[in-house]
């Protein structure tokens, strides 16, 4: 049997903008949920962000929103907010990434909307949690990245000014975070039939997901000593330099060490106490980093490749942004996805890295014009065409 997969049959409505909230939804799209866009009339704003060759469709917009349908609602107005309550009747999940204030004042508190669907399960995405003295900040990836200590950390490690990660670090991890909490929050609607909230702030999720290797020294009270994993917080953890350009190589475990330093020509290394367990190599990172880029810079690229393969050392290339569309596995794994687009031709998208076993047949479907899916939508909901143009006409609806 086949399905559009394991989400099949879950409705679910996104009112997020940005990254955080829209990969949340993408995601369960392509498992199969039925998704609603719900965007207000000037659209998500992703939608004119970046390569762009259509107003209002971005490549990183149609990345976040394909296989959704979108309606524009005016949640500022009365009618705007019916229009939601009825969505919600007939939802299993609402996504949105409003502060506390904002949200009551639309209508989509959690105790506004439970009301009407009380097996609905309310993700809140947001920057910070709502009993904390942050919780009316405005938060983004940067900032998020800066104040969880990520930043920081990156600054140490290039021995530099504190630097970002080049990549929505804290939105994505924030979406995957907030995804298991709805995974969760929809299992246990099943079994009681009550749906809940479950909130998700970007800065407890990112310091807990930071904090998970480096509570070294502060995880014991009173404290062993400073927090922080040293041998990921040296500045000498990068890829090596080898005669020609660069190696990522990772020997880990004692055996691996052992048929590394054959490989080098350092086999008295082996019995070295320095580097004798993953206790001392640690002591000695920087010195055992020193010496294996030293000594990888006697030979090519290709050849320690080859050498670190055939010895079954932990090993990769450096790959460019190019490079991965070009990766060999990636496209052993089907990762890439060519489509039709009704209004941006030919497309290449990333699909869900996720594979089950039971058959999926989820087509994929480029991501909606800003309100191409409202007047059907608002049919579903039970609204007559008359009713649908008064709506349009009050630019309630578009």
């Amino acid at each position: 049997m086949t399905s559009k997969g394991p989400l099949t049959g879950v409705k679910a409505l996104d009112l997020s903008s940005l990254i955080l909230g829209p990969y949340i939804s993408q995601i369960m799209a392509e498992w199969g949920a039925d998704v609603i866009k719900v965007e207000s009339p000037v659209g998500d704003i992703t939608r004119n962000i970046a390569t762009t060759k259509t107003p209002g469709m971005s490549a990183i917009f149609m990345n976040l929103n394909h296989n959704k349908r979108s309606i524009v609602l005016d949640l500022k107005t009365p009618e705007g907010q019916d229009v939601l309550k009825r969505l919600v009747k007939e939802s299993d999940v609402i996504v949105h990434n409003y502060r506390p204030r904002p949200a009551n004042k639309l209508g989509v508190s959690y105790e506004q909307l439970s009301s009407i669907s009380p097996k609905l399960v309310s993700c809140i995405a947001v920057g910070y949690g709502r009993d904390g003295r942050y919780s009316e900040r405005p938060a983004y990836d940067d900032l998020i990245q800066g104040i969880c200590g990520i930043a920081d950390l990156n600054g140490r490690y290039n021995e530099s000014r504190p630097g970002y990660v080049p990549t929505a670090l804290a939105d994505k991890v924030g979406s995957l975070m907030s995804l298991s909490a709805i995974l969760a929050a929809l299992y246990d609607a099943e079994k009681t039939g009550i749906g809940q909230e479950v909130e998700i702030p970007m800065f407890e999720t990112l310091a807990s997901f930071l904090l998970l290797e480096h509570l070294t020294g502060p995880a014991y009270e009173p404290p062993l000593g400073p927090p922080g994993h040293l041998r990921q917080m040296t500045p000498l953890r990068r890829p090596f330099k080898t005669s020609d350009s660069y190696i990522c190589a990772l020997p880990y475990t004692d055996k691996h060490w052992h048929s590394f330093f054959n490989i080098i020509g350092e086999e008295e290394l082996i019995d070295d106490v320095r580097f004798s367990s993953v206790a001392k190599r640690t002591d000695n990172t920087i010195e055992l980093y020193q010496m294996i880029e030293r000594l990888l810079q006697q030979n090519t690229t290709e050849y320690w490749l080859a050498e670190l393969e055939l010895a079954d050392i932990p090993f990769a290339p450096v790959s460019t942004l190019d490079d991965l569309l070009k990766d060999p596995h990636l496209h052993d794994v089907g990762l890439f996805e060519e489509y039709e687009h009704p209004s941006e031709g030919r497309l290449r998208r990333v699909k869900s890295p996720v594979t089950f076993s039971k058959p999926m047949d989820n087509e994929p479907i480029g991501a909606s014009s800003l309100g191409e899916n409202s007047r059907e939508i608002l049919k579903e909901a039970g609204y007559n065409n008359d009713q649908i143009d008064k709506l349009f006409k009050a630019k309630v609806s578009a």
